[in-house]
C-alpha cells in the first residue's frame, strides 16, 4: 500500500492558451434535469478566457421535453452537448446493488439512508468505458452543484499519476472513521488514509482504461455491497485509497459548511474562514436540496442560476412541497 498522500493541490495551473475543450461529464435521471442545467449553466457563466465545454450527459432516463430544456439552457457558443445512454446490463447491475445497499442492515446499522441518491450516480464508475477513446481526461460534476469559480483553472491542474483529483470529504475525514469504509482493514488501507467526496472529480481517463478501473469498480460493488454505505463514492475510495491527488477544498465545499465552523470539520478555524469566504463550487450534499426543501443553506445561489435556464422563475411553492410530500409518503408506505 502506498504512503498516505496528505498534500493538497492548490490551484496548480499551467498558464496556457486553451487548444482543446474542457470535457465535463454529468449524470442525471429526469428528476435531476433542472439541477443539471443549473450546474452546467453556472460553470459556463464563470468560465473565463476562450475555453469551451464539451458536455457529456450520462442519461438515466431524462425525458425528451427536459432534454430540450437543457439544450435551451446552455449557450451553444460555449457548450456542446452529447447525451450518452447506459447499456441495459449495467443499469440492471446498478439497480440490484443500489436496492441492496439502500435497504439491507449490516452489523445492526442501516447500511445506507441515502434514499435521495439516484441510480445515475453510479454511472461515473463506468465513464472510461462509455466515453470515446480520444478523451484521456475529464471533469466530473455531480448534478447538485453551483459552480462559482473558473473550471478552466481546475482543468489545467496537473493530474500526475493520480487516478483522480478530489477534495477531502467535509464530514467523513478518513476511511477509518465511523462513517468511512466498513472494511478498510480487510482491504489493507492504513488508518490515516483520507476519504474524498466524489461529487467533483478530475479523472485520469487514460489511467482508468489502462488499469481497467470500470470493471474493477463493478466487481467491487458486487462483491462488497454489504460493506457499502455511500454508494459509488465508497467504491471509488476503496479502489483509490492513497492514489488520488487532493484538491483545494474550495473546489467542493458542502453547503452545510455555511452554517458555521464545527469542531468536526477537517479544517482549522482560520482555514475554514478562508475557504468559506470564496468557495469555487458549492455542493448540496444532503437530502435537503434547493428544489426539495425550504431549509437549504446557500439556496439563493442555486435559484440565481435557475433564472438563467429554461426553468426560469421555478421556485419551491407550497403546492410543490405538498406534491413532494405525497410522493415521499407513497414511496415509504
Amino acid at each position: 500500500m502506498n504512503e498516505v498522500n496528505s498534500e493538497i493541490i492548490l490551484d496548480d495551473c499551467r498558464k496556457t492558451e486553451p487548444t482543446e475543450p474542457i470535457v465535463v461529464v454529468c449524470a442525471a435521471d429526469d428528476k435531476y434535469a433542472m439541477p443539471l442545467a443549473v450546474t452546467v449553466r453556472s460553470a459556463i457563466e464563470n468560465l473565463k478566457g476562450n475555453y469551451k465545454i464539451l458536455l457529456f450527459i450520462l442519461d438515466g432516463g431524462i425525458k425528451n421535453n427536459n432534454k430540450q430544456r437543457i439544450l435551451k439552457s446552455l449557450s451553444l457558443e460555449k457548450c456542446n452537448i452529447r447525451f450518452l445512454s447506459i447499456p441495459d446490463e449495467l443499469v440492471r447491475d446498478f439497480n440490484e446493488s443500489h436496492e441492496y445497499i439502500r435497504t439491507v442492515k449490516t452489523t445492526g446499522k442501516i447500511t445506507s439512508q441515502l434514499d435521495y441518491i439516484s441510480i445515475a450516480s453510479y454511472y461515473r464508475l463506468i465513464i472510461s468505458e462509455i466515453l470515446p477513446e480520444e478523451y484521456e481526461k475529464l471533469i466530473y460534476l455531480d448534478s447538485d452543484l453551483v459552480v462559482k469559480g473558473d473550471i478552466g483553472q481546475l482543468w489545467q491542474t496537473d493530474l500526475a499519476e493520480n487516478y483522480v483529483l478530489a477534495a477531502q470529504d467535509t464530514w467523513i475525514k478518513y476511511v477509518s472513521t465511523s462513517l468511512g469504509l466498513l472494511n478498510y482493514q480487510e482491504l489493507g488501507i492504513p488508518v490515516g488514509s483520507k476519504y474524498f467526496n466524489a461529487g467533483v472529480l478530475v479523472i485520469n481517463l487514460k489511467k482508468w482504461r489502462t488499469d481497467n478501473i470500470s470493471s474493477k469498480a463493478i466487481s467491487y460493488l458486487k462483491q462488497n455491497k454489504e460493506y457499502v454505505r455511500y454508494h459509488d463514492q465508497d467504491v471509488l475510495n476503496a479502489l483509490f485509497a492513497n492514489r488520488w491527488g487532493e484538491l483545494d477544498p474550495r473546489w467542493n465545499l458542502s453547503a452545510t459548511n455555511c452554517a458555521g465552523y464545527s469542531q468536526e470539520s477537517p479544517f482549522s478555524e482560520d482555514f475554514y474562514n478562508t475557504i468559506i469566504s470564496d468557495p469555487y463550487i458549492l455542493h448540496f450534499t444532503t437530502e435537503k436540496k434547493p428544489w426539495t426543501s425550504r431549509h437549504t443553506l446557500c439556496k439563493e445561489y442555486f435559484f440565481n442560476y435557475v433564472d438563467m435556464t429554461a426553468w426560469s422563475g421555478w421556485r419551491l411553492t407550497i403546492w410543490r412541497r405538498v406534491w413532494l410530500n405525497l410522493i415521499h409518503k407513497f414511496k415509504t408506505a
